[in-house]
């Protein structure tokens, strides 16, 4: 998991404690976390360029590539896209609890 510039706002380790409740392999532990964090990327993106004007698109996915870590991006898109690290939380909040739930159901 490469550091990008939401990290602050997903509380991932919820995930990683939830692992922690089973016996797994070191390469099944990668490739759940992996999965996971693909999926809460997706997702998170999907909310900022719904609530981001299309105008912007190009310019902070660009911006996103070059430098996924950089706060600055955070601060920018709280300009262009109202409540924007609400919107961000509460996404991340509703994909923990689903990917929670299907590694418990998975578990079973």
């Amino acid at each position: 998991m490469s550091k990008i510039f939401y990290d602050h706002l997903i509380f991932f380790e919820e995930i990683t404690a939830e692992l922690d409740n089973y016996q797994i392999s070191v390469e099944e532990r990668r490739e759940i976390s992996s999965l996971a964090d693909e999926t809460m990327h997706h997702r998170i993106l999907n909310v900022i360029l719904k609530n981001l004007p299309k105008e912007k698109h190009e310019a902070f996915v660009r911006r996103l590539h070059q430098a996924p870590h950089d706060r600055n991006l955070l601060e920018d898109l709280k300009k262009d896209a109202a409540d924007i690290e609400k919107k961000i939380t509460a996404e991340a909040k509703k994909v923990r609890k689903e990917i929670i739930a299907e590694i418990k159901k998975a578990a079973v």
